[in-house]
């Protein structure tokens, strides 16, 4: 979801507050009901927990919106209730006339015709600049596969400007010819002059940087840092140097450098730094519960939240949770903790008994100020507690770390330790999901499988970290090179496996013969030797392979028509790869 634009934002927030204020006077009196017939002996308080609850509900609200003096009064309130409550005795002689007292005030605030104007600054919080977004690296979660198939090839943010400078043209050639492949348009700079010319004028999302140039030994680190403090912007950098001693990684560091490589550089290494310099991987928005029973104020958290660049869904009755989870894929519950009926604790333990939410990050936001309550509160599995009112950023900065961890561990669950792709279990999930879907929407899908040729002699020749790189290359080149709506998985040892919705066979090959072509470009290293792979796909179509199961079998029959037909190619799945001997043949893959 977009960022609110500012203007709408202040809009919103400032149509909530008027909300509230418009709604209080009527609060008030519900609230001053209660106190018609006040409770005269410990055991019948039932009027007074409910007199606490709306003043405690009064006194968060009010803050949150920047009411600072209705809050303040309310807490007066509340503390006496608080204090009457938890006492082992009955009420205090003149604690009726006291919460009256207290009630006349307040009404007398919120029917003020000053009040909402002369508090107005304490809800004057700039909206954030930029959108949150996970960490680079992190876990995003899982895709929903769809049946839509508008992505294009390659259109994942292909339009971050990066420059490589090296005196070594040819060395510089090579490499931007390498991150291509993995869909980097890199311009290649062989002198510093080139550089500062190229950044004045266009200034890059990342710079690759040689250390060592004719001016000098640091010449690299020295002319980026000079340049920055002249232009006044911090260029992300990469350095790439032969040297691989202590001063030349100094002077990178002290150049403000992000990352270092030593020549010769490996592909697949420039480009997880790459990724994490320009945050180039597309995070899904962070989907949020939130859960209050005063409207207004769960509007406003989830606005918040919204401004930087989640997903929210909004429940004012506790009842209404666990319908929303199962439509709603939350990656974290912010609830209130005084809500009646059912208690933020006691929805908290509701979730927690489910097998499916046994993880899921909670967060409790309250005006509870008393300690003690708070840790009981935390004491049935949740993750966090803010105080009402917090502060825009920290409630974002506390719900996107929450977020990310729930990420980062359901990551470790569905997918693969090595190339961060979706495990077997789960891309069959998704094709399951992916034929139904197809079948439901009467549109195409098709399944493709994919393994590295001769990647046994791979591992044979070079060793198994090599082969490794060649998993890591094709599982990031998948990911970057295909659309944002396909799913792609390690189906198990160098086999992948692909569902990719809303297209045909022949949409199907085109995409994959054009990642195949560019993979085969790929220079892999193994200590001074150096070597390329391809590999190998077979597609099967939905709707003539009708089932999932066939759908794999279809697609597997395929590649190994591939294989036979001399590798490095793609072969769409026919009826007749089901004749007997449709494995054949295919000896070392």
């Amino acid at each position: 979801m977009a960022p609110v634009p500012p203007e709408t934002f202040k809009a919103r927030k400032a149509r909530l507050r008027a909300a509230f204020l418009e709604q209080l006077p009527q609060r008030l009196h519900a609230a001053r009901a209660l106190l018609t017939a006040p409770p005269t002996d410990a055991g019948d308080r039932a009027g007074l927990v409910q007199l606490h609850l709306a003043l405690h509900t009064v006194k968060g609200s009010a803050a949150s919106f920047g009411l600072t003096a209705i809050s303040e009064l309310a807490r007066e309130g509340d503390d006496l209730l608080q204090a009457t409550l938890t006492a082992d005795a009955p009420p205090p002689p003149g604690l009726s006339a006291a919460l009256a007292a207290v009630l006349e005030r307040l009404e007398a605030l919120a029917l003020g015709p000053a009040a909402p104007a002369d508090q107005a600054e304490h809800f004057s919080f700039e909206p954030l600049s930029a959108p949150l977004a996970p960490a680079p690296g992190a876990a995003a979660q899982a895709p929903r596969p769809t049946t839509d198939g508008a992505a294009e090839p390659g259109t994942q943010r292909r339009d971050k400007l990066v420059y490589l400078c090296d005196d070594d043209g040819d060395l510089a050639q090579q490499l931007c010819a390498q991150l291509a492949c993995f869909g980097y348009p890199v311009t290649a700079l062989t002198s510093l002059e080139q550089m500062r010319a190229a950044v004045r004028a266009h200034p890059p999302a990342a710079i690759i940087m040689d250390v060592m140039f004719p001016e000098g030994e640091h010449a690299g680190p020295a002319a980026l840092a000079a340049l920055s403090a002249a232009t006044g912007q911090s260029i992300p950098s990469l350095y790439i140097s032969c040297r691989d001693d202590f001063q030349a990684r100094l002077q990178a560091v002290k150049a403000g450098g992000s990352a270092y490589c030593t020549k010769p550089v490996k592909t697949t290494e420039m480009v997880e730094f790459l990724d994490t310099l320009t945050n180039r991987e597309l995070a899904t928005p962070f989907h949020v519960l939130v859960v209050d029973d005063e409207p207004n104020i769960a509007s406003l958290h989830a606005l918040i939240l919204e401004e930087a660049g989640m997903t929210t869904a909004v429940a004012t009755d506790p009842a209404q949770v666990v319908t929303l989870l199962k439509g709603f894929n939350a990656d974290l519950v912010l609830m209130d903790m005084y809500m009646p009926e059912c208690s933020g604790p006691e929805l908290a333990r509701v979730l927690r008994q489910m097998p499916g939410h046994v993880s899921l990050p909670i967060i409790f936001l309250s005006s509870e100020t008393d300690r003690e309550r708070q840790f009981k509160a935390l004491e049935v599995g949740a993750d966090g507690f803010l105080t009402k009112p917090v502060e825009p950023r920290r409630l974002v900065a506390e719900v996107s770390l929450r977020a990310e961890r729930m990420r980062t561990l359901h990551a470790l669950m569905v997918r693969d330790g090595l190339t961060g792709l979706f495990n077997h279990n789960t891309i069959m999930q998704f094709l399951e999901l992916g034929v139904a879907n197809a079948r439901r929407d009467g549109r195409p899908m098709c399944f493709a499988m994919i393994d590295v040729d001769r990647f046994k002699r791979v591992n044979d020749t070079y060793g198994h970290p090599a082969g490794d790189q060649v998993l890591m290359a094709l599982s990031r080149g998948l990911r970057m090179r295909l659309r944002e709506s396909d799913v792609v998985g390690r189906y198990g040892g160098e086999e992948f496996a692909v569902v990719l919705p809303g297209v045909d066979e022949h949409q199907a090959r085109v995409i994959l013969d054009a990642l195949r072509t560019s993979f085969a470009e790929v220079l892999f290293y193994a200590g001074d030797a150096t070597f390329t792979c391809t590999f190998s796909a077979g597609v099967a179509a939905f709707p003539r392979f009708a089932g999932a199961d066939t759908l794999v079998e279809a697609a597997d029959l395929a590649l190994y028509r591939a294989k036979r037909g001399g590798r490095d190619r793609v072969e769409l799945a026919t009826a007749a790869d089901f004749a007997p001997g449709g494995r054949e043949g295919a000896d070392g893959r």
